[in-house]
């Protein structure tokens, strides 16, 4: 009977991580070894996987300091401690269907697959429900053949596998050889394994059952830790783009991935609160992002989504100040009693002024986008904390939103 072995990074996960571990020892499988990282957490997680193991030999826990760099160090200590011939790595927010693990494993023993993919839904938390199933993977793309490789769908192979890893399967030594590890990074550490392993792979399979429930409403939004990392939104692009064109795959999927990571850049871009960040990632994209990619003066029949494309040309054709005028457009058409509540202070600055902003709440972004929409100043900046201040120069006249 094969080994599978589950890998779970845990921090500050308290809230969540006894329905995690029960929903992974309920496994209707049974030769499994579970491998939790604490990774220094404050809050209980540590005792309550102290107690789990306890109770349950399967259960390996290990502690580590917290390295600011995300996920990928836990996850990777996890993978130093594997043992079984298949690996999952899982969140511990989330909790899993009891045959998930049989399920897979059985599709991998049964095609020889390197990696079996299957899907997720949303569970929400506040309300204690199951919601939606996932878009991922997109099955109008997976190729009619079972199993196949990136070679039967060198265009949308991404888009069957996306860049997350937590709905995976791998066979272990296919991870080893292939040297498939988590990148140290704060945010998108697993795109690394999830791409890599796609396009390495020759035997990919995938299950079109909702195995993972994926927690929402849990009260942390995703939305402010990539608001806090802009840097996010390319960064995990070099290496997997660079060994890709080592290994000449590159430009046979080139469509593929160009069409993900831009559309993750428009979801990091529109997230920014501050502008600063904006400047920097319009800057970034413009200057080395999209160059690096072959992804300059792409039409807009590139992408299989068009508003990524109408997003793409508005970056790659207009001034910062021409898109955060459409995006204070955008935020316009939307106000409704919320313009009401949040009405800018026109007569406290000059016309034709620079002026800032400082708030990054509700009322700051409505007052942004109504001086921006105004035309009534010279600049606009838009600061999220006081002592940001000192970063931008020229101004005549800071206002606090409120």
């Amino acid at each position: 009977m094969k080994k599978v072995s589950i890998v779970v990074a845990v921090y500050n996960a308290a809230p969540y991580l006894q329905e995690c571990i029960e929903s992974l020892t309920c496994q209707s499988y049974k030769n499994i070894e579970i491998i939790c990282v604490n990774d220094g957490s404050t809050d209980d997680s540590l005792s309550i996987l102290n107690d789990y193991a306890s109770k349950d030999i399967r259960i390996q826990v290990y502690s580590k300091e917290n390295e600011g760099k995300g996920a990928a160090p836990a996850r990777n200590m996890g993978l130093d401690h594997v043992s079984g011939d298949y690996v999952i790595v899982l969140d511990s927010d989330d909790f899993f269907e009891p045959d998930m693990v049989e399920s897979m494993v059985e599709k991998a023993i049964e095609t020889d697959a390197d990696m079996v993919f299957c899907t997720a839904r949303h569970y929400d938390h506040l309300n204690h429900c199951r919601g939606s199933i996932f878009k991922r993977p997109e099955f109008q793309y997976v190729p009619d053949k079972n199993p196949f490789s990136y070679r039967d769908c060198p265009d949308y192979i991404f888009q069957i596998a996306d860049f997350v890893a937590w709905n995976k399967l791998f066979k272990r030594d296919f991870l080893e050889k292939n040297k498939l590890r988590f990148e140290g990074i704060p945010i998108s550490d697993d795109q690394y394994p999830s791409v890599m392993g796609s396009v390495l792979a020759n035997r990919i399979v995938v299950i079109n059952k909702p195995f993972i429930n994926y927690r929402i409403n849990t009260g942390k939004s995703q939305v402010d830790s990539q608001a806090k990392h802009p840097e996010a939104a390319y960064q995990a692009i070099f290496s997997v783009v660079e060994r890709m064109r080592k290994l000449g795959i590159y430009e046979e999927v080139k469509r593929s991935y160009c069409n993900i990571a831009i559309l993750l850049m428009r979801q990091y871009f529109d997230r920014m609160r501050r502008y600063d960040d904006l400047k920097f990632l319009y800057e970034k994209f413009n200057k080395e992002i999209f160059p690096f990619l072959g992804a300059e003066n792409l039409p807009i029949e590139y992408f299989y989504d068009h508003r990524v494309g109408e997003w793409y040309e508005l970056i790659t054709n207009n001034s910062l100040g021409e898109v955060l005028f459409q995006a204070a457009r955008s935020y316009g058409s939307d106000m409704t009693t919320a313009g009401l509540r949040f009405r800018f202070p026109f007569s406290d600055a000059d016309k034709g002024s620079n002026i800032a902003i400082v708030g990054k709440g509700i009322a700051g972004r409505y007052w942004y986008s109504q001086a921006v929409l105004s035309g009534y100043y010279n600049e606009v900046f838009w600061i999220g904390k006081e002592e940001d201040l000192s970063k931008v120069s020229g101004v005549d006249k800071v206002l606090y939103a409120k």
